[in-house]
């Protein structure tokens, strides 16, 4: 997959999971569950790349995004750690759920891509 969409959903999780300035411990069901919501509404937010450069409504990008997270936080699940330290942990958990998640949204809606200069620049959606 394109580097830049990866790009995309590391930013969002860096920001996402970057909110507080202090480090925070949290438990790993506690951030799957919150992950499991957050990860969906932020990827498809209607100025993002995932609604923009995807022929889908809102909520076909949220069933897609959503199943796409619950997948990606089972592949991870048995690496993440049991207490995770935010923000730190987060980011970096977050970006590899995210890059996972962004992927198999992408394969499996690619007949619905939008294809334009918007979309096909990745300098678009830094």
């Amino acid at each position: 997959m394109n580097s830049m969409r990866w790009g995309i959903l590391v930013v969002i999780f860096v920001l996402l999971m970057s909110a507080s300035a202090n480090s925070v411990e949290i438990s790993k069901e506690a951030w799957m569950d919150s992950m499991s919501t957050v990860l969906p509404t932020a990827l498809c937010q209607a100025d993002q790349y995932f609604r923009q450069c995807f022929d889908v409504s809102q909520t076909e990008c949220e069933e897609t995004a959503t199943s796409a997270t619950r997948v990606c936080l089972q592949k991870y699940k048995d690496k993440i750690p049991n207490t995770l330290v935010q923000p730190r942990d987060g980011a970096y958990w977050g970006s590899l759920v995210g890059a996972c998640a962004g992927e198999a949204y992408e394969v499996t809606l690619q007949k619905k891509r939008i294809s334009n200069q918007k979309c096909d620049d990745p300098n678009n959606w830094k």
